[in-house]
């Protein structure tokens, strides 16, 4: 099988822990994807001669496929973030995707209410869901959220709107406490239960971010009545132990 390449077209440095990057397909065909889903960058190798491998949302909307962007955080410890920032454009990076099935289901989201929340980088998957065709005509039946720290350095509220300019539905934006506060996870069902009041039970909802938040709200969404078929969730971070090698989002 012959190697899949991206290459790189463009960069922009959006903050001083942030950058997006546009990526095309190195052999000019299309890249067709549905928003909300990933894929996942081949970044290089590290001093162990293992190979770096970052899952990264798309950002951009999917009715344009000649193209696509991502946006990455500079983590100092980060194997990849560190690699991607020197980066010449022409650069050609091994990728797989676009990843995702739940978000590609053409059966969702179904009919009615939806809850499309995001927390701290988890943004990024957000943002794919507003500027996707299949949301286009479902913007005024869908709540999109955000909760974040007031220290997020990840992608400013400016660059948000400046990104979601053509989006009718911009997201509401709530604090939570940082990801070592004790509160966290109970101050995100408090955010929750204030958003849902007395609205209809979302019949379909995505999460993504923080995943020890995640599967506590996926949790409380069950209970009020929501079913868990129409629940998708991509952990970011704190995800949960399984038996097949993890590949960190974000």
């Amino acid at each position: 099988m012959s190697q899949k390449l991206l290459k790189l077209i463009h960069k922009e440095n959006i903050s001083e822990y942030s950058d997006i990057y546009t990526f095309e397909r190195a052999d000019g065909s299309l890249f067709e994807f549905v928003g909300g889903q990933y894929v996942i960058l081949n970044a290089g190798i590290d001093k162990d001669g293992k190979v770096i491998k970052r899952a990264y949302s798309i950002l951009s909307s999917d009715s344009k496929a000649d193209s696509f962007q991502i946006c990455v955080k500079r983590l100092e410890t980060g194997k990849a973030s560190s690699i991607l920032p020197t980066l010449e454009l022409g650069s050609e990076l091994e990728y797989s995707g676009p990843w995702g099935k739940f978000a590609g289901d053409p059966t969702w989201p179904s009919p009615g209410f939806s809850l499309i929340l995001a927390t701290d980088t988890g943004i990024t998957s957000l943002v794919g869901l507003l500027l996707s065709k299949k949301f286009s005509n479902r913007l005024d039946s869908t709540i999109a959220v955000w909760l974040k720290t007031k220290e997020e350095d990840f992608l400013s509220e400016n660059e948000l709107t400046k990104t979601l300019s053509e989006v009718s539905n911009f997201p509401n934006i709530f604090h939570i406490p940082p990801i070592s506060d004790q509160n966290r996870i109970s101050s995100a069902l408090e955010i929750l239960k204030s958003i849902l009041g007395d609205c209809t039970v979302p019949e379909n909802v995505f999460l993504s971010g923080d995943g020890n938040i995640l599967r506590e709200l996926r949790s409380e969404l069950i209970r009020l009545g929501t079913l868990e078929s129409k629940i998708g969730m991509e952990a970011f971070f704190n995800t949960q132990r399984n038996t097949s090698p993890a590949i960190s989002l974000g």
